[in-house]
């Protein structure tokens, strides 16, 4: 219902199966008994009621009756949504609460990005999973901090927001799911479909887990998107990467275990008839791979950096988040470093920063793909593209070495694959840089 008015062909589900409301917005679902919630799939153009920034459009199941009677107020949205964005981030991961202050900041930063949209743009906000560090007794503040960006903010679930003291993946969600709400769903803005799953697999030993959607989601996608026009843009976020993509070497069966989702292809078959965009998070390192031709996956530095023991994240991407623009049924993106402008999407290091290539300097982009170009020139003229290579960013690799963190010993630089690196044709000349993104926006720095 919306101001007394029923909405009919509203999908509403318990997680497992879907059926649609009728022209009296009325809907009759028999749920499983292992269902917690039944919720809607918000649809295009109306709003959920939000409660410390979660929109709430679920209702708990009382398992002590044998029938229950739902209801569900949604409000028309006042602004059109067909140009809509939204902000996404991941691995927030607060261990105490000395580290919300610095989420804080964060907060602040994704604030003043949202005032710079026109007053009439809808926005939204997703966190890519790790709310928290396996501190599930923070979930509350955790919404009391985010509820300050005045948007919708989605959860989804990461390895470190799992009950681990249960026996098996089924119950892994509880605390989760009390917090937030169900750990898979979906909802419509403009001519978009967003999806939220759960690929974080506990498999009851320990805090060990893999990387997979279980066929429970699987079979609920698929009723799901009965609903959307093959063609359509679906944007799905999950917590773990379907493609273990951010190494020069193939990592080892137990790494690909848990930073992969091993029957990502049953995933991809579903959601083959769109145009499919993959957003992740769980590395704390920032990547694009195009997974098939119209599936692409967005992996994303962290909100907290090198889980907050410093400025950037292990691959020297800034501690941010990305900004993701709607247009219809198209979308853009760039990477916001917190107190960064959004022109800053790159680093140069000069000749002899890294040793391992003592006769080049170095541009770290952070949100390089494929269809980006990276350019230098010599005393204004143009020498050519720099050339990509697997390394480590001087900067993150001075500040990340094994054993010499005081509040995580295991942390350590990781290799990425967006460094460039060029060899100076004269020595003494003026090196300018220039870097164009797949939109065709152009950052320029100057090497001093």
């Amino acid at each position: 219902m919306s101001n007394g008015k029923a909405i009919p062909s509203v999908q509403i589900t318990d997680g497992k199966t879907i059926v649609l409301t009728d022209k009296n917005g009325k809907f009759n679902l028999e749920t499983s008994g292992e269902s917690e919630y039944v919720y809607y799939s918000l649809p295009s153009g109306y709003e959920s009621t939000l409660v410390n920034g979660i929109p709430v459009f679920f209702q708990k199941i009382n398992q002590n009756l044998k029938s229950q009677k739902i209801n569900f107020e949604i409000r028309k949205s006042e602004k059109s949504q067909s140009n809509h964005a939204f902000i996404l981030w991941a691995d927030p991961q607060v261990l105490d609460m000395e580290e919300f202050q610095q989420l804080e900041e964060v907060v602040a930063d994704v604030k003043k990005t949202i005032t710079a949209f026109p007053a009439d743009m809808p926005v939204h906000a997703i966190s890519a999973g790790d709310n928290v560090f396996d501190r599930l007794d923070f979930f509350d503040k955790y919404k009391q901090v985010i509820s300050q960006t005045n948007v919708p903010f989605y959860q989804v679930i990461g390895n470190h927001d799992m009950d681990y003291n249960n026996r098996s993946n089924e119950l892994s969600a509880k605390s989760f799911s009390a917090a937030f709400g169900p750990a898979h769903f979906s909802f419509n803005l403009g001519k978009i479909h967003y999806v939220v799953l759960k690929d974080v697999f506990y498999y009851g030993f320990s805090y060990r887990y893999i990387g997979y959607v279980d066929e429970n989601q699987l079979q609920w996608l698929e009723q799901d998107l009965k609903s959307v026009k093959p063609g359509s843009t679906v944007i799905v976020t999950l917590h773990i990467p379907t493609i273990y993509g951010e190494s020069e070497k193939a990592g080892s069966y137990t790494t690909e275990m848990s930073n992969s989702v091993l029957n990502r292809q049953a995933l991809y078959r579903i959601l083959s008839p769109y145009n499919s965009h993959i957003l992740a998070g769980h590395s704390h390192t920032q990547w694009f791979t195009q997974a098939t031709p119209n599936i692409a996956e967005h992996v994303h530095a962290a909100a907290s950096g090198a889980w907050w023991q410093g400025d950037v994240c292990t691959d020297g991407s800034p501690k941010g988040y990305t900004v993701y623009e709607i247009n219809g049924d198209s979308l853009t993106w760039y990477f916001k470093g917190v107190n960064q402008n959004k022109t800053e999407q790159f680093k140069l290091y000069k000749a002899g920063t890294d040793a391992a290539f003592p006769d080049c300097f170095i541009a770290n982009v952070y949100g390089y793909d494929p269809q980006w170009k990276v350019i230098w020139y010599e005393n204004g003229i143009k020498i050519g593209e720099m050339q990509r290579y697997w390394g480590e960013d001087p900067y993150a690799a001075s500040l990340y070495q094994p054993g010499k963190n005081k509040k995580h010993s295991w942390l350590s630089v990781s290799q990425t694959h967006h460094l460039f690196r060029a060899k100076l044709e004269n020595p003494t000349a003026k090196i300018l840089v220039e870097v164009i993104d797949r939109f065709g926006n152009k950052y320029k720095k100057t090497l001093e």
